[in-house]
């Protein structure tokens, strides 16, 4: 696969990845249990926020972009996990985990 069309996919992975977590991060504030969803609410907004640094760097082609990709790669993995405990409860939740894991793995295969 040529490397503009690589970097494509990831930036479209990361959007979707971003845009997710500021979903459910929302979704989990209106949530009657806050203190069980602190921790998501955290992680997904560090998410979107490492999601919308990565995509500029990759679409600038930064040096640094690689770097961002393993951080954001953990991240997403990390909200990925969180999410997961919450998918009875907060459909966003799921949407939201299956879209981090995509993206973690978009980012480990990036910066491979």
């Amino acid at each position: 696969m040529e490397m503009g069309q690589r970097n494509k996919e990831l930036l479209q992975t990361l959007a979707e990845c971003a845009t997710e977590c500021e979903t459910c991060f929302d979704a989990s504030l209106e949530n009657k249990n806050m203190e069980d969803l602190a921790r998501v609410i955290r992680l997904c907004r560090d998410c979107a926020k490492i999601c919308y640094t990565t995509m500029s760097f990759v679409a600038s082609n930064s040096k640094h972009a690689k770097h961002l990709a393993k951080e954001c790669a953990e991240i997403c993995g990390e909200c990925a996990n969180a999410c997961g405990h919450h998918t009875d409860e907060e459909q966003e939740c799921m949407a939201c985990m299956k879209i981090c894991k995509e993206c973690e793995e978009a980012c480990k295969k990036f910066a491979a």
